[in-house]
């Protein structure tokens, strides 16, 4: 290709020389326009060199020339399409490697952002890493105040067991003489009783000395009629529904309260009373033993209006010590509150209400 090339222009400059001088090729039209231009300088040359003995070799050369040109024309031209290609894929990949660009810039971008993030995210956790060791401190100083303050607590409790054992082995003891003064008490009743019946014979018999000498006329008149309830000896049974307590029978009716009056008319139709014991100190205890809460029960005692107090029997109450609940009675005659109950509230001690109220009740039936 090379050695054809180079026959070309060796014939194209021998064109050339023949070529006068005005006819020089221009190459403002291009590289098509020059070989025209060449292809037409060859063709007059041609024709001035047809009758020189070298013309039909320089003919024949002429024609390989222009095929020559026409083949270089046509590599020209797909040069160009290559080129052309070539130029678009240049453009394209200066396209690919601006936004190759941009994306490099945002890629850095967004790291320079992750940077400062963690950054950022590194300074957090130290804060975080001093203000767990800052807590961890302030909690082992707690924990050490709780350790002390729960061995505080720990003695105060096993001082205050030991207190409780103590007040309960006193309050045993207190039990235990509170029983023995009820023995106390009901020997010493029984006593006052036996007491009672001789000063009762001697009274039958002063009545009847007077008689004879005429200072009375009736000797009833003279013999005390009011005597308080005789206790039972030990070997007794209550009948139905009664229950022994102490050295009486009883029965707690606890299901429906009633006034005063209904609750003695309950006991009377069960061959009773409302409760009117000698001493209430086994009723108390008992009903202290049973119910617990807040609970009242009536009892036989009434206030008559000489302000006194006295058992449905007629024998007047005994207010023995601390018999009363706290703040009772009052001034229960001018409250009109004329009616005895027991309250949890004060241990079943004594208290006055008005008759009209409703409570549970205790009835009691007298065994001759």
């Amino acid at each position: 290709m090379r050695l054809f090339l180079a026959a070309a222009v060796g014939i194209v400059t021998a064109a050339c020389a023949l070529l006068p001088a005005t006819a020089e090729p221009s190459c403002d039209g291009g590289l098509s326009e020059v070989l025209r231009e060449i292809k037409e300088v060859i063709s007059a040359g041609n024709r001035q060199c047809r009758d020189v003995a070298r013309g039909g070799m320089f003919g024949e050369h002429t024609e390989q020339m222009l095929q020559a040109l026409r083949q270089h024309g046509e590599v020209v031209e797909s040069l160009k399409t290559h080129t052309d290609s070539l130029n678009k894929a240049l453009g394209a990949v200066a396209e690919v490697q601006t936004n190759q660009k941009f994306i490099v810039a945002s890629l850095q971008a967004e790291m320079e952002t992750e940077r400062i993030a963690r950054t950022h995210q590194r300074r957090t956790i130290e804060d975080l890493q001093t203000e767990l060791n800052r807590l961890k401190e302030e909690s082992k100083v707690w924990v050490d105040h709780l350790n002390s303050m729960e061995s505080d607590v720990k003695e105060e409790i096993r001082k205050t067991e030991s207190m409780a054992e103590e007040m309960a082995v006193e309050v045993r003891s207190a039990n235990e003489r509170v029983a023995n003064l009820g023995k106390v008490i009901r020997r010493v009743q029984s006593s006052l009783q036996a007491l009672e019946r001789v000063v009762n014979r001697h009274t039958k018999s002063l009545v009847t000395i007077r008689k004879h000498k005429g200072h009375v006329e009736d000797s009833e008149s003279a013999e005390v009629t009011v005597r308080p309830p005789q206790p039972l000896s030990e070997n007794f049974d209550c009948p139905h529904p009664y229950t022994k307590m102490g050295t009486g029978c009883f029965t707690v009716h606890s299901d429906v309260r009633k006034t005063w009056e209904e609750a003695r008319d309950d006991c009377k139709n069960i061959d009773g009373d409302l409760a009117n014991p000698f001493d209430l100190f086994d009723l108390a205890l008992f009903l202290d033993e049973t119910f617990s809460g807040r609970w009242g029960f009536w009892i036989g005692a009434q206030l008559d209006n000489t302000d006194t107090w006295n058992w449905v029997t007629g024998v007047p109450v005994l207010m023995q010590v601390d018999f009363w609940g706290r703040g009772e009675p009052g001034d229960a005659l001018e409250n009109d509150e004329r009616c005895m109950f027991l309250h949890s509230l004060w241990r079943f001690r004594a208290g006055a209400d008005s008759c009209s109220h409703k409570k549970f009740f205790v009835c009691e039936r007298k065994l001759n």
